[in-house]
């Protein structure tokens, strides 16, 4: 395998980390805006995003496991696909239920990128540590500027 195809490797896994973790940290800078659109509580809106990261983790042991069995190409598909999918659900959630089932189905979609993600650097990175220093850069990078982001675009 040629470096630079690699480093293409490289940077969509990043980028696809990158997105999985923007579309569920956009979410609780509008919690303001969730309680008043739903009439639940901040405990009531906390209560369904942490079902979201429990779901997240939940998924990481068979996002492994699936990869092996469908290729790790196809798992990663399925979580970018599947978090813009519920990401726009969230958005055009008319009910509250509807909202928390989209959170916790968000949380498990994106839970099945990243284990699935380092395997395939693994296969291309001799530097596995680089590779994946690399990959892991894309959430601290989504927990910048996400929320700013959804804080700007509730306000407008």
């Amino acid at each position: 395998m040629s470096r630079r195809y690699a480093s293409v490797v490289l940077a969509l896994c990043t980028l696809a980390f990158f997105a999985t973790m923007v579309a569920r940290l956009v979410i609780s800078p509008v919690v303001p805006n969730l309680t008043l659109a739903f009439g639940v509580s901040n405990g009531t809106i906390g209560l369904a995003l942490s079902g979201m990261w429990v779901a997240y983790a939940i998924t990481q042991f068979p996002s492994g496991v699936l990869g092996d069995r469908f290729g790790e190409r196809t798992v990663i598909l399925t979580a970018v696909g599947g978090t813009a999918v519920t990401s726009l659900l969230l958005t055009t959630a008319p009910n509250f239920p509807l909202f928390f089932a989209g959170t916790m189905l968000l949380g498990a979609v994106a839970g099945l990128h990243y284990s699935v993600a380092t395997t395939l650097l693994a296969r291309y990175f001799d530097d596995i540590g680089w590779a994946i220093g690399v990959h892991v850069a894309g959430g601290p990078l989504a927990g910048l500027l996400a929320p700013i982001a959804a804080a700007v675009v509730a306000t407008r």
